[in-house]
Formats: C-alpha cells, structure tokens, sequence
C-alpha cells in the first residue's frame, strides 16, 4: 500500500475547508489589528502636522499665541502617545491640535486683514491737505 501524504489534495472536500479556517480567520482580523497607526499617520502625521505649519506661516504665534501654542503642545502629545503605542489617544490629541491650529489660523488670517484694512483707510494729513502754493499761480500787483 501506498503511504498518501497528509498535504495530498485528493482528500475529501470537507477536509480541505478546514484546513483553511485558520487562514482566513488570520487575514479576517490582520486588518484590524493595523488600524490605530494607520489612522495615527493619517491624523497625526499628516492632517494634524501640516495644519500647525499652515498656522506657523500665518503668524498664528504672534496674532493668536493661546491657540497656536496650545495646537503645538497637542501635537506633541499625540507624538508621545503614540512612542507608548496608545494610538486612540494619539489620534484625539491629533485631532484637537488640529481643531486649534485651523483656529489659530483663521485668527491670523483675520487680524491680518484687519490691520491691513486699517492702514490702507488712514490717509496721513498730507494727503488730506489742499497744497499751499504749489499749485496756486499768484498774480503780480
């Protein structure tokens, strides 16, 4: 008699689904286990990262210092958290880092407008005066 190898593929059909039961299980729950850092890069990395620079450029730490700095120590936070592999958390630390860094931009943004619109409105009194003698021709007695 003829020993069959136990990885033959002529066993019966029944045979052959269970031995793919704990494949499928593994690549069922692989994506899950992944979704924390994914997310975190997502968050933190990209959306987080990029809206406290947009906020820097604006000058968002001279016209809103609170927000500004607040959204960087967030930021921070959420780094920290995710050196410790607490991804959950990273990624709310993210998202309120950017919630304020689009804050403190939009602050700047808008108190640069201001003050831009108050500088062009002031006109110096030069401008205002009607010039003397310049432009008058005086007539000879």
């Amino acid at each position: 008699m003829i020993d069959r190898s136990l990885t033959s593929c002529y066993r019966p059909p029944r045979l052959r689904i269970l031995r793919c039961v704990p494949t499928v299980a593994v690549l069922a729950v692989a994506p899950l286990l992944g979704c924390g850092p994914v997310e975190y890069i997502s968050q933190v990395g990209n959306k987080a990262a990029s809206a406290v620079s947009s906020a820097k450029l604006a000058q968002a730490d001279r016209y809103a210092p609170y927000e500004f700095t607040a959204a960087e120590e967030y930021l921070h936070k959420a780094r920290e958290e995710a050196g410790y592999a607490e991804y959950q958390d990273s990624i709310e630390y993210g998202k309120k880092a950017e919630d304020l860094a689009n804050r403190a931009r939009a602050i700047a943004v808008s108190k640069q407008a201001e003050a831009a619109s108050k500088s062009s409105r002031v006109t110096p009194a030069s401008e205002r005066e009607e010039p003397t003698g310049a432009g008058k021709r005086s007539e000879p007695e």
